[in-house]
């Protein structure tokens, strides 16, 4: 399998125009060297006996030449595809952390919260009925001895 490469256009990757300004096509070799091996021409040579020599100032381009190109020219995209993500899920992680944080904070301040009106409430309760204790001494002092003192006069 003849591995060599050549575009007039010089460029990398999937080739969209030849040098000559026409678009490009995918064509499939049917040489004895290569067949079935899949290659970009311009499509101005459409005609195989014109393929006799690939230095004819028209793109040649073999498919697995260009997807090497694609990939090669990808890889360090992805690197920094890689190290974005990681920073990302660094930066998530610690967000994550400071809210779980923070929702512990509420947590414990709800069950402050929560002890702080069971203290108040027991608090009322006793309040109320020191002052119904009070109004019933209040009402006892005022109308029982009332009461107390007509019994002893009226003997």
């Amino acid at each position: 399998m003849n591995s060599s490469s050549e575009t007039s256009v010089g460029g990398r990757g999937i080739p969209t125009k030849c040098v000559c300004g026409l678009g490009v096509t995918k064509f499939t070799s049917k040489s004895q060297d290569n067949p079935g091996r899949p290659f970009f021409r311009c499509i101005s040579k459409r005609d195989p006996s014109s393929w006799k020599n690939k230095k004819d100032d028209h793109l040649f381009k073999w498919v697995e030449d260009v997807v090497y190109e694609e990939v090669e020219d990808v890889l360090p995209n992805l690197g920094i595809m890689a190290n974005e993500i990681v920073k990302a899920r660094s930066e998530v992680n610690e967000i994550v952390n400071e809210l779980s944080a923070s929702i512990q904070e509420l947590k414990e301040d709800a069950m402050c919260s929560k002890m702080e009106i069971r203290k108040l409430k027991v608090l009322v309760k006793v309040s109320l009925v020191c002052v119904c204790l009070m109004t019933i001494v209040i009402a006892y002092q005022m109308f029982g001895k009332a009461t107390e003192t007509s019994f002893v006069l009226g003997h």
